[in-house]
């Protein structure tokens, strides 16, 4: 029974998606509409803004770990046309900026003999820090426990491993291009 309802609500969570997630919901009060719709899925602090055409979903809710969830804190901003695997689960911390066209996987599937199908699936959990921004075109791909708090992914960047704290990353594999500066008292 359970199976059931965790399928009949993620069919229900991806319809919603595809029509809140059209160019009329940009508009006031249809984007208030847009946001407090996706607060009743997940958890989301003031200030959360998510664009059109995005997708947060869990693609094997029915394997997944039940705990898995997706949580935005204050001042999210999500541009248009992101996906988010949250099959592994996510946390956003405030002020995170993600541009469009960005993809974050939390699950792997782990290759066998045999068909497809019966291949076994990993999840990882992830973890994306207070002021990161994770720039256009990025991926981050399953495995990756951790975005740092102030780092910053480049266009196009294809993440493979953890980013630390105040890092810029870019390229693909993404590698450490720079630094962020550190921060003044009271920014």
């Amino acid at each position: 029974m359970i199976s059931l309802f965790r399928y009949m609500r993620e069919a229900l969570m991806r319809g919603v998606q595809v029509v809140v997630g059209t160019a009329l919901f940009d508009v006031w009060p249809l984007l208030s509409l847009r946001h407090a719709i996706l607060r009743l899925y997940f958890q989301a602090g003031a200030g959360f803004l998510v664009g059109r055409h995005f997708q947060f979903h869990r693609p094997h809710f029915l394997r997944a770990p039940a705990g898995a969830r997706l949580t935005f804190a204050q001042n999210v901003k999500i541009n248009s046309n992101v996906e988010i695997d949250y099959s592994g689960g996510v946390e956003i911390a405030d002020d995170v900026w993600i541009s469009q066209n960005v993809i974050i996987e939390t699950h792997e599937h782990v290759i066998g003999s045999g068909p497809k199908s019966g291949w076994l699936v990993k999840w990882f959990p992830l973890e994306i820090g207070r002021d990161a921004w994770i720039g256009a075109n990025a991926i981050i791909l399953p495995g990756v426990k951790r975005i740092g708090a102030r780092a910053i992914v480049g266009a196009a960047a294809v993440v493979s491993r953890e980013v630390l704290d105040g890092e810029i990353v870019g390229g693909v594999p993404a590698r450490m291009i720079g630094q962020r500066p550190a921060e003044r008292e009271g920014e």
